[in-house]
């Protein structure tokens, strides 16, 4: 199977997830990081699942930002509807924030979309190190 066509497997199957995790998954991936791609490839169908929190690969490290969101100002959710800075880095209020905003959800899964363009040499070296697993099944 082509690599090439494999790494835009897995890039195609990492924007899919990042469009459709839930707020929760989206938190952990800032917090801790964790990603990681299931491959299953033959000579004509490539099958590429993406796991958060499973076996730890290439992938693990993208996204994750210690919860340190690239959010420069974000709606807090209350009914006030005021504009201001989200609460404490590292404190439950910082994640009931991000779990309860949608905007903040939004700047994140628009900068998790950014990673997986811009970290191409993660996905190319998750593609490697499967290439190489199966090499040495064989």
């Amino acid at each position: 199977m082509n690599k090439l066509i494999i790494l835009e497997s897995l890039a195609r199957a990492l924007e899919s997830w990042v469009r459709n995790a839930s707020a929760a998954q989206l938190w952990q991936v800032h917090r801790s990081g964790g990603l990681g791609a299931s491959i299953e490839a033959d000579d004509e169908v490539v099958r590429v699942r993406i796991d958060l929190g499973g076996p730890r690969d290439a992938l693990c490290e993208l996204g994750k930002t210690d919860g340190r969101l690239p959010v420069t100002e974000a709606f807090l959710g209350n009914r006030d509807a005021t504009w201001n800075a989200p609460p404490a880095q590292g404190t439950d209020a910082r994640a009931q924030w991000f779990l309860s905003n949608e905007l903040a959800q939004e700047h994140a899964r628009q900068y998790l979309m950014a990673e997986v363009g811009a970290r191409r040499d993660l996905l190319a070296r998750c593609v490697d190190d499967w290439t190489a697993r199966q090499g040495a099944a064989q």
